[in-house]
Protein backbone atom coordinates (compact mmCIF):
# COMPACT_ATOMS: atom_id res chain seq x y z
CA UNK A 1 0.00 0.00 0.00
CA UNK A 2 2.85 2.41 0.76
CA UNK A 3 4.83 3.80 -2.15
CA UNK A 4 8.54 3.84 -1.46
CA UNK A 5 10.05 3.68 -4.97
CA UNK A 6 9.91 5.98 -7.94
CA UNK A 7 7.18 4.98 -10.34
CA UNK A 8 6.93 5.56 -14.07
CA UNK A 9 4.12 7.88 -15.13
CA UNK A 10 3.57 7.54 -18.88
CA UNK A 11 0.90 8.53 -21.39
CA UNK A 12 -0.12 4.88 -21.71
CA UNK A 13 -0.74 4.61 -17.97
CA UNK A 14 -2.51 7.94 -17.92
CA UNK A 15 -4.66 6.99 -20.89
CA UNK A 16 -5.87 3.97 -18.96
CA UNK A 17 -6.61 6.20 -15.97
CA UNK A 18 -8.31 8.96 -17.92
CA UNK A 19 -10.50 6.52 -19.85
CA UNK A 20 -13.13 6.82 -17.10
CA UNK A 21 -15.06 9.95 -18.10
CA UNK A 22 -18.08 9.59 -15.86
CA UNK A 23 -18.77 13.02 -14.31
CA UNK A 24 -17.87 13.17 -10.66
CA UNK A 25 -21.39 14.27 -9.73
CA UNK A 26 -22.71 10.97 -11.09
CA UNK A 27 -20.25 8.93 -9.05
CA UNK A 28 -20.70 10.46 -5.61
CA UNK A 29 -23.53 8.36 -4.29
CA UNK A 30 -22.77 7.52 -0.65
CA UNK A 31 -20.67 4.39 -0.14
CA UNK A 32 -22.80 1.75 1.48
CA UNK A 33 -21.24 0.96 4.83
CA UNK A 34 -21.27 -2.59 6.14
CA UNK A 35 -23.24 -3.26 9.28
CA UNK A 36 -20.85 -2.71 12.20
CA UNK A 37 -21.50 -4.34 15.55
CA UNK A 38 -19.33 -3.14 18.45
CA UNK A 39 -18.63 -5.11 21.59
CA UNK A 40 -16.22 -4.32 24.45
CA UNK A 41 -14.34 -6.39 26.97
CA UNK A 42 -14.24 -5.11 30.55
CA UNK A 43 -10.65 -3.91 30.05
CA UNK A 44 -11.80 -1.44 27.38
CA UNK A 45 -10.70 -3.33 24.28
CA UNK A 46 -13.28 -3.04 21.49
CA UNK A 47 -14.25 -5.66 18.93
CA UNK A 48 -15.94 -4.53 15.72
CA UNK A 49 -17.75 -7.20 13.75
CA UNK A 50 -18.41 -6.59 10.06
CA UNK A 51 -20.26 -8.90 7.70
CA UNK A 52 -17.99 -11.59 6.29
CA UNK A 53 -17.75 -12.62 2.65
CA UNK A 54 -16.70 -16.03 1.41
CA UNK A 55 -14.91 -18.69 3.42
CA UNK A 56 -12.08 -16.53 4.78
CA UNK A 57 -12.22 -14.04 7.63
CA UNK A 58 -9.83 -11.09 7.50
CA UNK A 59 -9.08 -9.42 10.84
CA UNK A 60 -7.17 -6.35 11.89
CA UNK A 61 -6.03 -5.29 15.35
CA UNK A 62 -5.19 -1.60 15.67
CA UNK A 63 -3.32 -0.25 18.69
CA UNK A 64 -3.70 3.52 18.76
CA UNK A 65 -0.05 4.21 19.53
CA UNK A 66 2.69 4.20 16.91
CA UNK A 67 6.21 5.31 16.03
CA UNK A 68 5.41 8.96 16.75
CA UNK A 69 5.86 8.06 20.43
CA UNK A 70 9.49 6.95 20.06
CA UNK A 71 11.94 8.80 22.35
CA UNK A 72 13.83 11.39 20.31
CA UNK A 73 17.21 9.65 20.55
CA UNK A 74 15.78 6.13 20.14
CA UNK A 75 13.76 6.36 16.95
CA UNK A 76 12.85 2.91 15.72
CA UNK A 77 12.11 1.37 19.12
CA UNK A 78 8.40 0.86 18.30
CA UNK A 79 9.30 -0.85 15.04
CA UNK A 80 11.85 -3.04 16.82
CA UNK A 81 9.27 -3.97 19.48
CA UNK A 82 6.84 -5.11 16.76
CA UNK A 83 9.60 -7.12 15.08
CA UNK A 84 10.30 -8.88 18.36
CA UNK A 85 6.62 -9.77 18.75
CA UNK A 86 6.61 -11.35 15.30
CA UNK A 87 9.89 -13.07 16.12
CA UNK A 88 8.13 -14.72 19.04
CA UNK A 89 5.61 -16.01 16.54
CA UNK A 90 8.42 -17.81 14.74
CA UNK A 91 10.48 -18.85 17.73
CA UNK A 92 7.62 -20.36 19.73
CA UNK A 93 6.46 -22.48 16.79
CA UNK A 94 3.17 -20.63 16.53
CA UNK A 95 3.93 -19.91 12.91
CA UNK A 96 4.07 -23.54 11.85
CA UNK A 97 0.73 -24.23 13.51
CA UNK A 98 -0.87 -21.15 11.96
CA UNK A 99 0.36 -22.04 8.50
CA UNK A 100 -0.91 -25.59 8.83
CA UNK A 101 -4.35 -24.15 9.55
CA UNK A 102 -4.20 -21.71 6.62
CA UNK A 103 -3.72 -18.60 8.77
CA UNK A 104 -1.57 -15.64 7.73
CA UNK A 105 -0.44 -12.94 10.14
CA UNK A 106 1.74 -9.86 9.73
CA UNK A 107 2.46 -6.58 11.50
CA UNK A 108 2.69 -3.03 10.24
CA UNK A 109 4.03 -0.09 12.26
CA UNK A 110 2.90 3.38 11.24
CA UNK A 111 3.24 6.77 12.86
CA UNK A 112 -0.07 6.82 14.69
CA UNK A 113 -0.82 3.13 15.21
CA UNK A 114 0.46 -0.43 15.20
CA UNK A 115 -1.52 -2.89 13.07
CA UNK A 116 -1.67 -6.68 13.18
CA UNK A 117 -3.29 -8.00 10.01
CA UNK A 118 -4.47 -11.55 9.56
CA UNK A 119 -6.49 -13.81 7.31
CA UNK A 120 -7.95 -17.11 8.46
CA UNK A 121 -10.52 -19.63 7.28
CA UNK A 122 -13.71 -18.87 9.20
CA UNK A 123 -13.35 -22.20 11.01
CA UNK A 124 -9.86 -21.21 12.25
CA UNK A 125 -10.61 -17.60 13.17
CA UNK A 126 -10.92 -18.32 16.89
CA UNK A 127 -7.55 -20.10 16.96
CA UNK A 128 -5.90 -17.26 15.02
CA UNK A 129 -7.22 -14.56 17.37
CA UNK A 130 -6.30 -16.52 20.49
CA UNK A 131 -2.77 -16.96 19.13
CA UNK A 132 -2.53 -13.23 18.53
CA UNK A 133 -3.65 -12.70 22.11
CA UNK A 134 -0.83 -14.97 23.32
CA UNK A 135 1.65 -12.68 21.60
CA UNK A 136 0.24 -9.40 22.93
CA UNK A 137 -1.38 -9.97 26.31
CA UNK A 138 1.87 -11.13 27.89
CA UNK A 139 4.57 -10.31 25.33
CA UNK A 140 8.03 -11.78 25.77
CA UNK A 141 11.14 -9.82 24.84
CA UNK A 142 14.23 -12.00 25.07
CA UNK A 143 17.85 -10.82 25.06
CA UNK A 144 18.95 -13.03 22.16
CA UNK A 145 16.06 -12.01 19.93
CA UNK A 146 16.61 -8.35 20.76
CA UNK A 147 20.32 -8.30 19.95
CA UNK A 148 19.87 -10.21 16.69
CA UNK A 149 17.00 -8.05 15.42
CA UNK A 150 18.63 -4.79 16.50
CA UNK A 151 21.83 -5.72 14.67
CA UNK A 152 19.87 -6.64 11.52
CA UNK A 153 17.88 -3.40 11.61
CA UNK A 154 20.96 -1.27 12.27
CA UNK A 155 22.81 -2.89 9.36
CA UNK A 156 19.81 -2.43 7.05
CA UNK A 157 19.51 1.24 7.92
CA UNK A 158 23.24 1.91 7.67
CA UNK A 159 23.32 0.45 4.19
CA UNK A 160 20.23 2.41 3.12
CA UNK A 161 21.50 5.71 4.47
CA UNK A 162 24.38 5.58 1.99
CA UNK A 163 21.92 5.34 -0.92
CA UNK A 164 20.55 8.42 -2.65
CA UNK A 165 16.86 7.58 -2.14
CA UNK A 166 16.79 7.04 1.63
CA UNK A 167 19.26 9.85 2.31
CA UNK A 168 17.33 12.49 0.36
CA UNK A 169 13.99 11.37 1.81
CA UNK A 170 15.37 11.57 5.34
CA UNK A 171 16.64 15.08 4.63
CA UNK A 172 13.28 16.09 3.14
CA UNK A 173 11.35 14.87 6.20
CA UNK A 174 13.79 16.54 8.58
CA UNK A 175 13.38 19.90 6.83
CA UNK A 176 9.59 19.65 6.50
CA UNK A 177 8.87 18.70 10.10
CA UNK A 178 11.69 20.49 11.94
CA UNK A 179 12.12 18.14 14.94
CA UNK A 180 8.49 17.01 15.06
CA UNK A 181 8.39 13.19 15.54
CA UNK A 182 7.23 12.72 11.94
CA UNK A 183 10.59 14.08 10.78
CA UNK A 184 12.18 10.66 10.46
CA UNK A 185 11.34 7.22 9.09
CA UNK A 186 9.35 4.73 11.17
CA UNK A 187 12.38 2.42 11.37
CA UNK A 188 14.55 5.21 12.76
CA UNK A 189 18.21 5.67 11.79
CA UNK A 190 21.25 3.47 12.27
CA UNK A 191 22.47 5.84 15.00
CA UNK A 192 19.19 5.92 16.96
CA UNK A 193 18.66 2.15 16.69
CA UNK A 194 22.16 1.64 18.10
CA UNK A 195 21.03 3.59 21.20
CA UNK A 196 18.14 1.23 21.95
CA UNK A 197 18.51 -1.26 24.79
CA UNK A 198 16.23 -4.13 25.73
CA UNK A 199 14.77 -2.27 28.70
CA UNK A 200 13.67 0.50 26.28
CA UNK A 201 11.60 -2.05 24.37
CA UNK A 202 10.04 -3.43 27.53
CA UNK A 203 9.21 0.03 28.89
CA UNK A 204 7.67 1.08 25.58
CA UNK A 205 5.57 -2.09 25.42
CA UNK A 206 4.09 -1.30 28.84
CA UNK A 207 3.27 2.23 27.65
CA UNK A 208 1.85 1.37 24.22
CA UNK A 209 0.38 -2.14 24.28
CA UNK A 210 -2.82 -1.35 26.16
CA UNK A 211 -6.25 -2.98 25.73
CA UNK A 212 -8.04 0.34 26.15
CA UNK A 213 -5.99 1.61 23.19
CA UNK A 214 -6.84 -1.42 21.04
CA UNK A 215 -9.61 -2.15 18.54
CA UNK A 216 -10.08 -5.44 16.74
CA UNK A 217 -12.07 -5.45 13.49
CA UNK A 218 -13.23 -8.82 12.14
CA UNK A 219 -15.19 -9.75 9.04
CA UNK A 220 -17.21 -12.72 10.29
CA UNK A 221 -20.71 -14.00 9.64
CA UNK A 222 -20.75 -16.87 12.13
CA UNK A 223 -22.02 -16.84 15.71
CA UNK A 224 -20.48 -13.58 16.91
CA UNK A 225 -21.72 -13.79 20.47
CA UNK A 226 -20.20 -17.22 20.91
CA UNK A 227 -16.89 -16.13 19.39
CA UNK A 228 -16.80 -13.01 21.58
CA UNK A 229 -17.34 -15.08 24.74
CA UNK A 230 -14.58 -17.52 23.80
CA UNK A 231 -12.17 -14.69 23.10
CA UNK A 232 -12.98 -12.79 26.28
CA UNK A 233 -11.11 -15.11 28.63
CA UNK A 234 -7.75 -14.53 26.96
CA UNK A 235 -8.15 -11.03 25.57
CA UNK A 236 -9.89 -9.97 28.77
CA UNK A 237 -6.74 -10.86 30.73
CA UNK A 238 -4.92 -8.01 29.02
CA UNK A 239 -4.31 -5.53 31.85
CA UNK A 240 -5.79 -2.09 31.39
CA UNK A 241 -3.67 0.98 32.11
CA UNK A 242 -3.94 4.66 31.44
CA UNK A 243 -1.95 5.78 28.43
CA UNK A 244 1.10 7.84 29.36
CA UNK A 245 0.81 11.50 28.35
CA UNK A 246 2.89 12.54 25.37
CA UNK A 247 3.66 16.02 24.10
CA UNK A 248 4.90 16.72 20.60
CA UNK A 249 6.73 19.61 19.03
CA UNK A 250 4.20 21.35 16.80
CA UNK A 251 5.07 21.44 13.11
CA UNK A 252 4.91 24.76 11.26
CA UNK A 253 5.85 25.79 7.75
CA UNK A 254 9.52 26.78 7.42
CA UNK A 255 9.96 30.55 7.63
CA UNK A 256 12.05 30.47 4.45
CA UNK A 257 12.66 28.04 1.61
CA UNK A 258 14.79 25.16 2.83
CA UNK A 259 16.91 24.03 -0.10
CA UNK A 260 19.55 21.31 0.13
CA UNK A 261 21.80 19.89 -2.57
CA UNK A 262 23.46 16.53 -2.02
CA UNK A 263 26.27 15.68 -4.43
CA UNK A 264 26.44 12.10 -5.73
CA UNK A 265 29.11 11.84 -8.44
CA UNK A 266 27.84 8.52 -9.81
CA UNK A 267 24.23 9.63 -10.42
CA UNK A 268 22.91 9.47 -13.95
CA UNK A 269 20.03 11.93 -13.30
CA UNK A 270 19.06 14.44 -10.65
CA UNK A 271 16.65 13.25 -7.99
CA UNK A 272 14.34 16.06 -6.87
CA UNK A 273 12.12 16.05 -3.79
CA UNK A 274 9.91 19.14 -3.43
CA UNK A 275 7.03 19.72 -1.08
CA UNK A 276 5.22 21.37 1.80
CA UNK A 277 3.96 20.61 5.26
CA UNK A 278 0.43 19.21 4.91
CA UNK A 279 -2.65 18.81 7.09
CA UNK A 280 -4.21 16.39 9.54
CA UNK A 281 -6.61 13.73 8.31
CA UNK A 282 -9.47 15.54 10.06
CA UNK A 283 -8.71 18.88 8.39
CA UNK A 284 -11.28 20.44 6.09
CA UNK A 285 -8.39 20.97 3.64
CA UNK A 286 -7.56 17.26 3.39
CA UNK A 287 -9.54 16.89 0.17
CA UNK A 288 -7.89 19.90 -1.47
CA UNK A 289 -4.45 18.36 -1.00
CA UNK A 290 -5.69 14.97 -2.24
CA UNK A 291 -6.87 16.69 -5.42
CA UNK A 292 -3.52 18.49 -5.72
CA UNK A 293 -1.74 15.14 -5.46
CA UNK A 294 -3.56 13.84 -8.52
CA UNK A 295 -3.50 17.18 -10.35
CA UNK A 296 0.29 17.31 -10.18
CA UNK A 297 0.54 13.64 -11.15
CA UNK A 298 -1.50 14.35 -14.26
CA UNK A 299 0.74 17.35 -15.01
CA UNK A 300 4.02 15.38 -15.08
CA UNK A 301 3.79 14.18 -18.72
CA UNK A 302 2.96 17.68 -19.97
CA UNK A 303 5.96 19.12 -18.15
CA UNK A 304 8.17 16.38 -19.62
CA UNK A 305 7.00 17.18 -23.17
CA UNK A 306 7.57 20.91 -22.70
CA UNK A 307 10.99 20.54 -21.10
CA UNK A 308 12.57 17.44 -22.66
CA UNK A 309 10.38 16.93 -25.73
CA UNK A 310 9.65 13.47 -24.40
CA UNK A 311 6.30 12.30 -23.11
CA UNK A 312 7.27 10.50 -19.92
CA UNK A 313 9.10 11.22 -16.72
CA UNK A 314 10.13 9.09 -13.78
CA UNK A 315 8.29 10.36 -10.76
CA UNK A 316 5.33 10.32 -8.44
CA UNK A 317 3.42 12.65 -6.16
CA UNK A 318 2.37 11.65 -2.66
CA UNK A 319 0.19 13.21 0.00
CA UNK A 320 0.14 11.99 3.57
CA UNK A 321 -2.24 13.07 6.35
CA UNK A 322 -2.22 11.81 9.92
CA UNK A 323 -3.04 12.87 13.49
CA UNK A 324 -0.51 15.63 13.13
CA UNK A 325 0.11 17.43 9.82
CA UNK A 326 1.45 15.26 7.04
CA UNK A 327 3.03 16.48 3.81
CA UNK A 328 2.56 16.87 0.06
CA UNK A 329 5.60 15.83 -1.98
CA UNK A 330 6.68 15.68 -5.63
CA UNK A 331 9.48 13.21 -6.42
CA UNK A 332 11.08 13.07 -9.87
CA UNK A 333 14.21 11.98 -11.68
CA UNK A 334 15.28 14.31 -14.50
CA UNK A 335 18.46 14.95 -16.49
CA UNK A 336 20.67 17.43 -14.62
CA UNK A 337 20.58 19.95 -17.46
CA UNK A 338 16.79 20.36 -17.17
CA UNK A 339 16.42 20.16 -13.38
CA UNK A 340 16.06 23.92 -12.94
CA UNK A 341 13.60 24.14 -15.85
CA UNK A 342 11.52 21.42 -14.25
CA UNK A 343 11.44 23.22 -10.90
CA UNK A 344 10.45 26.42 -12.64
CA UNK A 345 7.59 24.60 -14.34
CA UNK A 346 6.49 23.11 -11.03
CA UNK A 347 6.47 26.45 -9.20
CA UNK A 348 4.81 28.12 -12.19
CA UNK A 349 2.02 25.55 -12.07
CA UNK A 350 1.42 26.07 -8.33
CA UNK A 351 1.53 29.84 -8.77
CA UNK A 352 -0.97 29.54 -11.62
CA UNK A 353 -3.38 27.68 -9.36
CA UNK A 354 -3.05 30.43 -6.73
CA UNK A 355 -3.89 33.03 -9.34
CA UNK A 356 -6.83 31.14 -10.80
CA UNK A 357 -5.08 29.75 -13.91
CA UNK A 358 -6.38 26.22 -13.49
CA UNK A 359 -6.70 23.53 -16.12
CA UNK A 360 -10.38 22.78 -15.46
CA UNK A 361 -10.37 19.46 -17.33
CA UNK A 362 -7.33 18.25 -15.42
CA UNK A 363 -8.84 19.48 -12.16
CA UNK A 364 -12.03 17.46 -12.68
CA UNK A 365 -10.02 14.42 -13.74
CA UNK A 366 -7.91 14.75 -10.58
CA UNK A 367 -11.08 14.68 -8.47
CA UNK A 368 -12.27 11.55 -10.28
CA UNK A 369 -8.92 9.87 -9.60
CA UNK A 370 -9.11 10.70 -5.90
CA UNK A 371 -12.55 9.12 -5.73
CA UNK A 372 -11.48 6.07 -7.71
CA UNK A 373 -8.43 5.53 -5.51
CA UNK A 374 -10.66 5.52 -2.44
CA UNK A 375 -13.48 3.39 -3.83
CA UNK A 376 -11.08 0.86 -5.36
CA UNK A 377 -9.29 0.53 -2.02
CA UNK A 378 -12.65 0.04 -0.30
CA UNK A 379 -13.12 -3.17 -2.28
CA UNK A 380 -10.10 -4.73 -0.58
CA UNK A 381 -11.19 -6.54 2.61
CA UNK A 382 -8.19 -5.39 4.66
CA UNK A 383 -8.47 -1.82 3.43
CA UNK A 384 -12.15 -1.84 4.40
CA UNK A 385 -11.28 -2.85 7.96
CA UNK A 386 -8.47 -0.28 7.97
CA UNK A 387 -10.72 2.55 6.83
CA UNK A 388 -13.35 1.75 9.45
CA UNK A 389 -10.78 1.68 12.26
CA UNK A 390 -9.04 4.83 11.05
CA UNK A 391 -12.25 6.83 11.29
CA UNK A 392 -11.91 6.31 15.05
CA UNK A 393 -8.15 6.87 15.05
CA UNK A 394 -8.39 10.22 13.27
CA UNK A 395 -11.66 11.31 14.84
CA UNK A 396 -13.44 11.85 11.52
CA UNK A 397 -16.45 9.60 12.15
CA UNK A 398 -17.53 6.64 10.07
CA UNK A 399 -19.51 9.00 7.85
CA UNK A 400 -16.14 10.02 6.40
CA UNK A 401 -16.33 6.79 4.39
CA UNK A 402 -19.96 6.96 3.31
CA UNK A 403 -19.80 10.64 2.29
CA UNK A 404 -16.30 10.67 0.82
CA UNK A 405 -17.53 11.46 -2.68
CA UNK A 406 -19.88 14.19 -1.51
CA UNK A 407 -17.12 15.91 0.44
CA UNK A 408 -14.84 15.66 -2.57
CA UNK A 409 -17.49 17.17 -4.82
CA UNK A 410 -17.54 20.28 -2.60
CA UNK A 411 -13.93 21.01 -3.55
CA UNK A 412 -14.76 23.49 -6.30
CA UNK A 413 -12.13 25.30 -8.33
CA UNK A 414 -12.55 28.33 -6.06
CA UNK A 415 -12.25 26.28 -2.86
CA UNK A 416 -9.21 24.54 -4.32
CA UNK A 417 -7.47 27.80 -5.20
CA UNK A 418 -8.21 29.43 -1.85
CA UNK A 419 -7.06 26.37 0.09
CA UNK A 420 -3.76 26.12 -1.73
CA UNK A 421 -3.06 29.81 -1.29
CA UNK A 422 -3.18 29.19 2.46
CA UNK A 423 -1.63 25.72 2.56
CA UNK A 424 1.31 26.37 0.22
CA UNK A 425 2.96 29.65 1.31
CA UNK A 426 5.42 30.92 -1.29
CA UNK A 427 8.42 30.80 1.04
CA UNK A 428 7.44 27.70 3.00
CA UNK A 429 8.56 24.93 0.65
CA UNK A 430 11.29 22.32 1.06
CA UNK A 431 13.54 21.27 -1.81
CA UNK A 432 16.13 18.50 -1.80
CA UNK A 433 18.16 17.81 -4.95
CA UNK A 434 20.63 14.96 -5.39
CA UNK A 435 22.86 15.91 -8.29
CA UNK A 436 25.92 14.58 -10.12
CA UNK A 437 26.93 18.18 -10.94
CA UNK A 438 28.86 20.37 -8.51
CA UNK A 439 27.32 23.53 -9.98
CA UNK A 440 23.74 22.69 -8.99
CA UNK A 441 23.79 24.93 -5.91
CA UNK A 442 24.65 27.97 -8.01
CA UNK A 443 21.92 27.13 -10.51
CA UNK A 444 19.33 26.96 -7.71
CA UNK A 445 20.32 30.28 -6.14
CA UNK A 446 17.26 32.07 -7.54
CA UNK A 447 15.00 29.78 -5.47
CA UNK A 448 16.61 30.76 -2.14
CA UNK A 449 19.59 30.08 0.11
CA UNK A 450 21.11 26.69 -0.69
CA UNK A 451 22.82 24.27 1.70
CA UNK A 452 25.36 21.95 0.07
CA UNK A 453 25.99 18.49 1.52
CA UNK A 454 28.43 15.79 0.42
Amino acid sequence: MMRSKLLVTSPLVLAMIISATVPLAEATDPIRLPRIERKSFLNGMQVLFLDGQGNDSPFLLMIENGAAFDPIDKWGVTYLMAEMILDNLREQRYLQELESRGVRLECRVEWDAIYFLGLAPASELEFALLTLAELLVRPEFGEESFRRLRAELEAELAQGERAVGPRTQALFLENVFQENPYGHEVKGTAATVANIELHDVRILARRLLLPNQAKLAVAYSGNREQLFRRLSRRWGAWVRSEAAPFTFRQSVHPDRPRISVVEFADLEHCLIRWGYLGVTKASRDYFALKVLEQYLTLSLPDWARQITREDHIRGYVSMSARKMPGFIQVNVQVPAEVAVAFLEKLTESVEGIREGRLDKKRFEEAKRLVLREFTDAWQDPFERLMQVLRTDLYGVGVSFVSTFGLRLERVTAEVFRNSLDELLPRDGFVLVVASPNNDMAARLADFGEVEVLN
